[in-house]
This record gives C-alpha cells, sequence and structure tokens, in this order.
C-alpha cells in the first residue's frame, strides 16, 4: 500500500491542523496538549468513536492511527533528506515525519521500536487520538493521556463486521476471532501486557449500549473531569 493511498486530503488537512497547533505550543513553550488512546475489542467502534471525538474537539485535533505510526516508523531510520528525495510522500506528513527523526542515526532498527516511539511523540505533542497499536501500554506513563476501552458482547461485534465487511455470520464469527488474536499477540510482543486488564484504563465503555456520538461525549466529559481539555 503506497503512503498516497492511505491519507485522504481530508486527512492531510486535519494532521496539517495537528502539526501547526504542536509546533505552535512548542515555539511558545506551553506544554503538551492532551491525548486520547483508545484500545477495543474487535469489532467495536473505535474508528468511528475516535472521528467522532476528534469532531467535538476541534480542527487541531487528529486521530492517528495503525497506518499513519507504520509509515512513521518505517520512516524514522532515516535522515529529513531521505524523505525529502521521497517523492510521493505529502508535504505535510514531511514535516511531521521530521520530529520523529534523529538525524546523527540513521540506521533502521526494529520496526517495535520505533513504533513505540512514535507513539510517545505524538501523545506527547498532544491533542490527537491514538487508536490501537498497543497506545494505552506504550504512553502509561504520560499524565497528559486519557486511555479508553471498548468492549462489547461478541454477538455485537460479529454483526458489525457482517455489516462493514459484507459477510455472513459464520465468516463474520471468524475474522472476528482471528483478528482479535492477532492483534492480542502482537500488542503482547510489543508492549509486554495484556489489554484486557481494566485497572489501565480511565474509562471502560461497553459499545453495544451507545452510539458513536453518546461516547464522545462521555469520553469529551471525562476529559474536562480531569481538566485534560476546557
Amino acid at each position: 500500500m503506497s503512503r498516497n493511498s492511505i491519507f485522504s486530503h481530508r486527512d492531510e488537512a486535519r494532521l496539517a491542523a495537528w502539526h501547526r497547533q504542536a509546533q505552535l505550543r512548542k515555539d511558545q513553550g506551553r506544554g503538551e496538549g492532551p491525548c486520547i488512546t483508545i484500545s477495543r475489542e474487535f469489532g467495536c467502534q473505535a474508528y468511528p468513536l475516535a472521528t467522532e471525538l476528534a469532531l467535538r474537539l476541534g480542527a487541531s485535533w487528529s486521530v492517528i492511527d495503525r497506518e499513519i505510526l507504520e509509515e512513521v516508523a518505517k520512516v524514522s531510520g532515516f535522515t529529513i533528506e531521505q524523505i525529502e528525495k521521497s517523492r510521493d510522500t505529502p508535504a505535510v506528513l514531511k514535516s511531521i515525519f521530521a520530529m520523529f527523526l534523529d538525524q546523527s542515526h540513521a540506521e533502521e532498527t526494529e520496526l517495535s521500536t520505533h513504533l513505540r516511539q512514535a507513539v510517545c511523540k505524538f501523545a506527547g505533542a498532544g491533542n490527537c487520538i491514538i487508536v490501537g497499536s498497543g497506545g494505552v501500554s506504550m504512553a502509561a506513563h504520560m499524565k497528559n493521556t486519557f486511555h479508553l476501552r471498548l468492549v462489547a458482547p461478541l454477538e455485537f461485534r460479529i454483526d458489525k463486521i457482517m455489516t462493514t465487511h459484507d459477510m455472513d455470520k459464520v465468516q463474520a464469527a471468524d475474522f472476528v476471532t482471528q483478528h482479535q488474536k492477532q492483534r492480542d499477540n502482537f500488542v503482547t510482543r510489543l508492549a509486554g501486557s495484556r489489554l484486557d486488564n481494566p485497572l489501565l484504563y480511565h474509562l471502560v465503555l461497553n459499545n453495544s449500549l451507545f452510539s458513536a456520538r453518546q461516547m464522545a461525549a462521555i469520553v469529551e466529559k471525562g476529559l474536562q473531569q480531569l481538566g485534560l481539555c476546557s
């Protein structure tokens, strides 16, 4: 998959707004903005929720998903000069990637190491919603973070996959089981922890009881109660 197929014009615009705000806070010597991490059982509505949250919280917020993090991780072992030579990298992303580079160290390293660094860099800059990738484990030590877990009964998650992926019930059930196992294994290898521990989170929501819009309102209220947003 090429980088151009990952980022829509809307994605680039939101990332550009996020980058401008992050740079402004840095230039003004202000502290980091808040960061939300979303972990979910496979089939829960993490992306609809993240989109609703970004709309509620303002244009300076951006949704950071696994694809973006992996793209950052892939390039973060190279110098900015090497990235600038990549014609298929959108200009705004070149500026964002530069935040993650140590130009004195250009060798490639393991994806997992860069992925962890990317999560922490985005979380540290703030005003972002990190979906998946074990963000809760990698950013657990950061005081500007709000960690959210979405759970739901298996039937609810199977029904969602049947709708979104045009599958029958048997196919959807297999799909949920397979992808849940893959994600659990990925995070366990990467972060050394299990994501089903409720003590990792500020809030655990049953997705089958709330719409994405209702969950976004609940999360925003939680952020306000903790003084992470006005």
